[in-house]
């Protein structure tokens, strides 16, 4: 049977929590948060290690944070045997409500756990476009739009993911993941590169496509970089593969660009990091980027195609400046993100009395 356990990151990110100061005791509440990625041999992914920073970042709060795994099989067997696992644990830690960090058939399983629930929806959870098939995508949304109506309370990454609700879009808090302001600072471009071992001359653009490249837009980057490498014959392309969190500052200093080519996101994250670090952004209007980006210089929001691309990424590089992202993002550090939560989950508690 699967039980819930108090998180352990087998890779700690030491800067995760510091600088976060405690809320006054008694705890303000005891949570368990529902994730599908702790049982998997390595729960360092990046679709993971957003719930497990702010696992930590509510901890340092001084809530009470259980987790508990619902693994990764959609079998009905499996499904059954989660949810009565959820409900056992619920009787026997009686927290005061179930945060379910996912929609679809995370949020159905913590709706119908027998505690109050919170869903916080993260992009493909309720927006077509990521790359499976149509019929798992259509019944993952309707999934998670039928939860919305029985949850306590609803949080979504960005605006347009909240306009995405089928029902209930009043009721639905706009919290983005924090970046960890710590750790994600500016290094000298130099300096980044000599400890990569970059070529220090060449103009880099760098981005998070290895994953799902269909939805992240692989192919139109490869296509919008023929046409770039036209005016700069030096500029290539780098995917993130492999590279370790604490190691992503370095690769977004070193870099002379991000570029999110994605057709769906909820709230890049890699946005937001690279703007930590000064690093100047190319994107499709996906998600929250408009609003990221908005009074960032040099930085560009472009149609989702080679040649609009292309232009942006020549004006980028052309210039081969740093931009003022940090100041865009210091309203979302992860200890900052990380207290309007807790206000969700005392909505919630309070609701109890």
């Amino acid at each position: 049977m699967m039980t819930a356990r108090e998180f352990n990151d087998p890779n700690p990110d030491p800067a995760a929590s510091s600088g976060v100061t405690a809320l006054p005791s008694p705890r303000p509440c005891h949570v368990l948060v529902v994730s599908n990625h702790w049982k998997k041999a390595d729960n360092r992914t990046f679709a993971a290690v957003w719930v497990d920073r702010q696992v930590t970042a509510l901890r340092a709060l001084g809530v009470e944070v259980s987790t508990f795994d619902i693994g990764s099989s959609h079998s009905p067997g499996d499904l059954w045997a989660a949810w009565k696992g959820l409900r056992a644990e619920v009787r026997r830690l009686r927290p005061d409500l179930v945060h379910a960090r996912y929609g679809t058939i995370t949020a159905m399983l913590c709706v119908w756990s027998g505690c109050r629930s919170l869903i916080t929806y993260a992009g493909s959870d309720l927006l077509p476009g990521a790359g499976i098939s149509w019929v798992r995508t259509w019944v993952g949304i309707l999934l998670s739009n039928l939860a919305a109506l029985k949850a306590d309370a609803l949080i979504c990454v960005s605006g347009q993911l909240r306009r995405a609700l089928w029902w209930r879009r009043g009721a639905a808090r706009v919290i983005p993941d924090g970046v960890n302001l710590e750790r994600f600072i500016p290094i000298d471009r130099e300096e980044a590169r000599r400890r990569l071992g970059w070529p220090a001359d060449r103009r880099i653009v760098v981005m998070d496509a290895a994953r799902d490249p269909v939805n992240k837009g692989l192919a139109v980057a490869e296509a919008a970089m023929e046409r770039v490498r036209g005016v700069f014959p030096d500029a290539e392309l780098r995917v993130f593969v492999g590279v370790k969190p604490d190691e992503m500052p370095l690769h977004y200093s070193a870099a002379d660009a991000l570029l999110c080519a994605s057709r769906q996101e909820g709230s890049p994250n890699v946005v937001k990091e690279a703007l930590a670090c000064n690093c100047p952004v190319v994107a499709t209007p996906v998600g929250d980027v408009e609003e990221r980006l908005e009074g960032v210089v040099p930085a560009r929001v472009v149609r989702r195609d080679a040649e609009s691309i292309a232009a942006g990424l020549i004006e980028i590089l052309r210039e081969r400046r740093r931009c003022n992202g940090r100041q865009a993002v210091l309203g979302l550090g992860i200890d900052q993100v990380a207290r309007r939560v807790v206000e969700v989950y005392l909505g919630v508690k309070e609701s109890l009395s």
